[in-house]
């Protein structure tokens, strides 16, 4: 098992503030999470492995590891503790400047992602792989604990959003473990979660991002309102009423399943014009 503390002390390094670097130090929780990512003789893209402790972990099950890592540092680090291990390809890359079909290239088909994500991109890095037609087949993501609950809220409540009602088409989303700031180094202020996302084998269709984004774009207006912008305005009631949805709901009180409605009855109704 990589020792992160014992490895910043050797090689003189600290953790940049500026990108989010807080490592898992708990071996317990690190053999857990390698475990849920399922990836035995499977390709893994982990995104910011940082020391390598949870990728040394991976390299023992996976075919293929793909490490996508910004800090140069950390980079070259890495090619010192992973020294042998020949399933491992590390990227010095910004994973949000990476195009998806570039990924699907280094990954070479279907693939699972498990990564500890920087606090700061969580939400963008997650909604890249989720958001996308990028064949994941699952997903373990380690995320501060107010965003995992945006991927867990239901509608109604205060946390859902466009982000948790598009997860929640193409995953079946659980929380593995939760983490308290003693796990890592340096600690962080917040507590952490580990989320399981397993592919629900529904399509991607950007269409029904496009929508459920629209429907959302400002909370305190109804749907009806929102999805004027997206729309012919004198169109938008009968999609409404076809879908069998009220005419004054709003989105956060929709389920998925009430977008998919909508959805088949915005395209019933633009055809029927």
């Amino acid at each position: 098992m990589i020792d992160s503390k014992k490895l910043l002390k050797e090689y003189g390094l600290t953790a940049n503030k500026a990108l989010g670097q807080n490592f898992l130090v708990d071996e317990a929780a690190l053999a857990e999470i390698a475990a849920l990512a399922q990836c035995e003789g499977k390709s893994v893209l982990e995104i910011g492995p940082g020391l390598g402790a949870l990728t040394d972990e991976l390299a023992k099950r996976a075919k293929k590891v793909v490490c996508v890592e910004i800090d140069a540092a950390m980079c070259a680090l890495l090619e010192k503790t992973l020294d042998g291990a020949q399933n491992v390809a590390i990227i010095n890359r910004d994973i949000l400047k990476v195009k998806n079909a570039e990924l699907a290239a280094l990954l070479g088909g279907s693939f699972t992602v498990c990564a500890n994500l920087p606090y700061y991109i969580t939400s963008d890095t997650a909604m890249k792989l989720i958001d996308s037609d990028l064949p994941v087949e699952r997903m373990v993501l380690m995320m501060q604990r107010e965003a995992a609950e945006h991927f867990l809220a239901v509608p109604k409540q205060k946390c859902y959003t466009a982000a948790s009602v598009i997860a929640g088409r193409m995953y079946e989303i659980s929380e593995a473990l939760r983490l308290p700031p003693s796990s890592y180094y340096p600690e962080p202020t917040v507590h952490s979660s580990v989320l399981v996302f397993k592919r629900s084998g529904k399509p991607y269709e950007s269409a029904y991002s496009t929508l459920v984004r629209t429907a959302f774009a400002m909370r305190r207006k109804t749907l009806a309102n929102n999805l004027a912008s997206l729309y012919e305005k004198a169109l938008v009631p009968a999609m409404i009423e076809r879908a069998g949805l009220s005419p004054s709901c709003r989105a956060e009180e929709l389920a998925s399943a009430d977008f998919e409605l909508l959805l088949r009855s915005a395209r019933a109704v633009l055809s029927e014009k």
